[in-house]
């Protein structure tokens, strides 16, 4: 059996890449380990190390089982998968919310309050006998009297 593997191109092929890949794995793992690099990151930037690492190595024992010869759908590595999966959702959201939220624009936020304010027109001022330039700047009014609207 072990000669008519050796001289299946395609297996010996996919094999050695099989090798390179789990090699190549192993090298970014061990720069992901520093100290320095995870000490280094801000708040938003930890969470996603922290879920791509839970998820790199889950996937990499999900792999290691298919190896075995075991179905890891399953074993407990499935639920442990669709869990970093739902985090990573909930972690995408909350970077949404942080980046889409709505900003206030102050200056047209006054312009537009100030032209939908109601001014009392010169024949108004006449018949309530309301003070309206000494009341504008200061906030205060005669709410004893109502203008009446024609």
């Amino acid at each position: 059996m072990d000669s008519e593997l050796t001289a299946d191109v395609n297996f010996t092929s996919r094999i050695k890449n099989f090798q390179e890949s789990v090699n190549g794995i192993g090298e970014l793992l061990k720069n992901a380990f520093e100290k320095d690099v995870y000490e280094r990151l801000d708040i938003g930037d930890r969470v996603k190390y922290d879920l791509f690492l839970s998820y790199t190595l889950n996937s990499l024992f999900w792999l290691y089982l298919r190896t075995q010869g075991e179905d890891p759908a399953k074993h407990a590595v499935k639920s442990e998968i669709d869990r970093v999966r739902d985090y990573n959702t909930k972690a995408k959201q909350v970077q949404d919310r942080r980046t889409i939220m709505p900003r206030i624009d102050v200056a047209a936020a006054q312009r537009f309050i100030r032209s939908g304010l109601w001014q009392p027109n010169q024949s108004d001022n006449q018949n309530a006998d309301i003070n309206v330039e000494g009341a504008e700047g200061t906030g205060e009014e005669d709410n004893d009297t109502v203008p009446e609207h024609q």
